[in-house]
């Protein structure tokens, strides 16, 4: 079963957890953010369900999933195409060469252009 079929069938088994990314978006976007990251999100809906609501229900949270929810969450949103950054998915056959930040090399989204960052340490 490929990764896509995995998140398919996770999501059709948990339509909770696309409600709370939703919310937590929702929220994000409420407080002027143009862009946001989906492993913010992700932590904070392990937070909310672990900690703050302590369901009965344990839920597994696996992290390739991620990327299959930002991808779904702007495919229901067009108006914030590019909210979540995403590059390619070497699971789904659009792999090549990326940069350090796992950009592909053909994301016109990033121009590398980005200033040098001091060295902190």
């Amino acid at each position: 079963m490929s990764l896509k079929d995995q998140w398919q069938a996770y999501h059709e088994e948990n339509p909770q957890i696309y409600q709370l990314i939703e919310q937590f978006a929702q929220q994000v976007i409420d407080r002027g953010y143009k862009e946001y990251s989906i492993g913010i999100i992700w932590e904070r809906l392990r937070w909310h369900l672990d900690i703050e609501t302590r369901t009965a229900h344990t839920f597994k949270f696996p992290n390739n999933h991620r990327a299959y929810y930002a991808r779904h969450w702007m495919e229901q949103h067009p108006e914030h195409p590019d909210f979540f950054r995403t590059c390619a998915l070497r699971s789904e056959g659009e792999g090549g060469r990326r940069d350090e930040y796992g950009v592909h090399e053909d994301d016109d989204r990033y121009s590398g252009d980005e200033p040098e960052q001091p060295d902190l340490f």
